[in-house]
């Protein structure tokens, strides 16, 4: 069974409904599903023995009818968010990027990390805490050997992405006033924080609801003990 199946068929049980009862239920939306495809995407397999994927329109059809998160669904069945219509506003002191979510089948998948540690960063199997499916785009814009992605800890960047989710990086992409970066910062944990940089100094800053994070702050004259390890590409739900 695949992490769709295992949770459409908790949540079905909880609504106390049988496949025949759903199936009927999805008729009255935009896009009704059969009773066989029902029993195909729980179990993942259909009746050849492969494993079926769902489009958008059925997925949303189920979301509908049991009240759940169409973004979680599309992700348990193998899409991963692709940001689309990308902006730039400048701002006085850099630049916000803003940008529309499509979903893209995914193939592949990256390692999720739940530690970086410190000195020469260590990507290791000991730390990886799950995996993150990746588009074909993402892998042809900036390659697999150059994606990583983090468990974000903490809410000093709950504007820009959601403590729990799963944020996913670019080893080799410039850096830009204004973007999110991974960081390593005196010798501690993989941090993630908005990148600015002045004549003089270099500013690692909070995005959040919570006005208690301050700035982390690197004068010119000063020590620079901090290496950024990657560049912010977006952010995903995607349990792990």
């Amino acid at each position: 069974m695949t992490k769709l199946g295992t949770y459409l068929s908790s949540i079905r049980r909880k609504h106390n409904l049988s496949l025949r009862e759903l199936a009927k239920q999805s008729e009255l939306c935009d896009v009704p599903i059969s009773h066989s495809t029902l029993w195909a995407i729980e179990k993942g397999k259909n009746s050849r023995g492969n494993v079926p994927h769902p489009n958008p329109n059925q997925l949303k059809t189920i979301s509908t009818i049991y009240h759940v998160n169409y973004e979680k669904l599309m992700e348990l069945a193998g899409y991963a968010p692709v940001p689309q219509n990308v902006r730039v506003h400048p701002t006085p002191d850099g630049a916000k990027v803003t940008a529309d979510v499509g979903f893209e089948l995914a193939k592949q998948s990256i390692p999720v990390y739940g530690t970086i540690h410190a000195g020469e960063p260590t990507f290791a199997d000991q730390y990886i805490i799950g995996e993150t499916p990746i588009t074909d785009k993402i892998i042809d814009d900036y390659g697999k050997e150059n994606l990583f992605a983090l468990q974000v800890k903490g809410d000093s960047m709950s504007r820009a992405v959601l403590p729990g989710y799963v944020a996913v990086f670019s080893k080799d992409a410039n850096i830009e006033n204004g973007d999110i970066v991974a960081v390593l910062i005196d010798g501690d944990e993989a941090a993630i924080k908005r990148f600015r940089k002045t004549s003089r100094a270099v500013m690692f800053e909070p995005d959040s609801f919570n006005p208690i994070y301050q700035p982390i702050i690197f004068a010119r004259d000063q020590d620079q003990d901090y290496r950024i390890l990657g560049k912010f590409i977006y952010a995903t739900s995607m349990p792990i």
